[in-house]
């Protein structure tokens, strides 16, 4: 997969978030049609399940890939779910499973961080927190690391 991806920087401080489990976004939420928008695209992506999830808090959304689907078994957090988006408070922002290439791209560009378990040696780079789009434009991008967890999880060359 093509890992010289280029992402533009998102503007503002990085947001806060907690440094346990769960690992969560404290501030900078997305207002909720954003996050309703983001939803619903991401449920609407070629064999994408929206199922309770397998790891997070209570209330957030698994993206899980269909058993039919061929897929890459590095790309999961657990089973076939290959990112989930957290609800209420921490409105919006998700855990996405990439290739560690891409992740470090993603958070060198300031739209995430590696997942906590990852900073603390407990589980490989490539799982990270996304950080909540405040705005369309910062939707589409979130839109963009979305498929690109997608592709990586599918072993597509494109993503959607």
């Amino acid at each position: 997969m093509n890992t010289e991806e280029n992402w533009p920087r998102r503007s503002g401080p990085k947001p806060e978030t907690t440094r346990q489990i769960p690992h969560s976004q404290l501030t900078q939420h997305g207002p909720d049609a954003v996050i309703e928008r983001l939803h619903d695209w991401c449920f609407a992506l070629p064999d994408v399940k929206n199922e309770h999830i397998g790891i997070s808090v209570p209330g957030a959304r698994a993206l899980v890939l269909h058993e039919e689907c061929d897929c890459n078994p590095d790309a999961f957090m657990v089973g076939r779910e290959f990112a989930h988006i957290h609800p209420h408070p921490d409105n919006g922002s998700m855990h996405v499973k990439l290739s560690a290439e891409d992740a470090r791209d993603i958070i060198a560009a300031g739209w995430g961080e590696d997942h906590f378990l990852v900073t603390l040696g407990h589980y490989p780079p490539g799982l990270i927190m996304v950080f909540s789009p405040r705005d369309d434009a910062e939707l589409k991008v979130v839109k963009r690391i979305v498929a690109r967890s997608h592709a990586f999880a599918t072993r597509s060359t494109q993503p959607r």
